[in-house]
């Protein structure tokens, strides 16, 4: 089968496409779509679209949310659109956990089930409902739409969440030691699933994840020992944790966000690398 990977530059497109060199099950392609150059793909020469491309990051002063629904959602619906016309079989969407809102104040116990509704509390979650409702409107007639609700994703030249927390861990010579709920997700799982999701013409809602989920302290701890660094673990800092964690940095990276055991995930095992191995391969040749 064919797949386009759309997103030339992306982290986790590359990551796919890294993947399936050599595969002689999947012949994979990349392209762009900045500036309209997504019109002038022959779509019809595929069998796979994954739609990795798009803004990632939540900027909470309004600058960008014009921007998010111009590329999150209607670019996505448009370029479904295009491949659903073209005969392309199946459209692999790169959704977030974000969807369902912010992560709870810190000490707030809350996981995300299968009866969860999605409440975005920002325009980049927004976006990315809109795009999952729109994409749901396509599938049908031999077009099959896949949507990965993604948690945080980390590997070797992520960005976003994980990188504060590295920076967390390189920095500061004590760490709260604090029972939050995180769930996370390997680059090299995700692209596995990809990988699967496509061979598998899958459609559907997913959830996936590194298994169960991980307190803040345990991914500062893999980190830490994945340098070879010791860091004092400290629970007389909880309640301070717990009295500023209704807001900011704070309730980011101490708040609850994890998938339920019973959230859907996608069947059968995807996870080619445990959480530690993951953090280990993301680290490898870090300062």
């Amino acid at each position: 089968m064919r797949m386009l990977i759309t997103g030339a530059h992306s982290f986790i497109g590359n990551a796919v496409r890294a993947r399936l060199e050599g595969d002689p099950a999947v012949e994979a392609g990349m392209a762009g779509v900045r500036d309209g150059a997504w019109r002038e793909i022959d779509f019809s020469r595929y069998d796979c679209v994954l739609h990795a491309a798009g803004i990632a990051h939540v900027r909470a002063d309004g600058s960008l949310d014009a921007q998010y629904d111009a590329v999150n959602h209607r670019l996505t619906a448009d370029l479904a659109a295009r491949a659903k016309a073209s005969g392309v079989g199946q459209f692999i969407f790169l959704s977030s956990i974000i969807v369902f809102g912010e992560a709870s104040p810190a000490g707030v116990r809350w996981e995300i089930g299968p009866e969860t509704a999605p409440a975005p509390a920002n325009a980049y979650g927004q976006s990315k409902l809109d795009a999952e409702n729109a994409l749901r409107g396509l599938a049908g007639d031999g077009f099959r739409v896949a949507i990965l609700r993604l948690p945080m994703v980390y590997g070797r030249g992520c960005k976003g969440n994980y990188n504060a927390l590295v920076r967390l861990a390189q920095r500061l010579p004590v760490f709260p030691e604090f029972d939050n709920r995180r769930s996370a997700l390997y680059v090299g799982n995700l692209a596995e699933l990809v990988r699967r999701a496509a061979l598998d013409g899958a459609e559907g809602t997913f959830h996936p994840r590194d298994g169960r989920p991980q307190s803040t302290s345990s991914i500062v701890r893999a980190v830490c020992s994945a340098h070879g660094r010791r860091m004092r673990f400290s629970r007389a800092l909880a309640p301070l944790v717990r009295w500023t964690g209704g807001h900011g940095l704070v309730r980011r990276a101490f708040g609850d966000m994890a998938y339920a055991d019973a959230a859907p995930d996608y069947p059968g095992d995807y996870r080619r690398f445990s959480f530690e191995e993951g953090i280990r391969e993301t680290e490898a040749g870090a300062p």
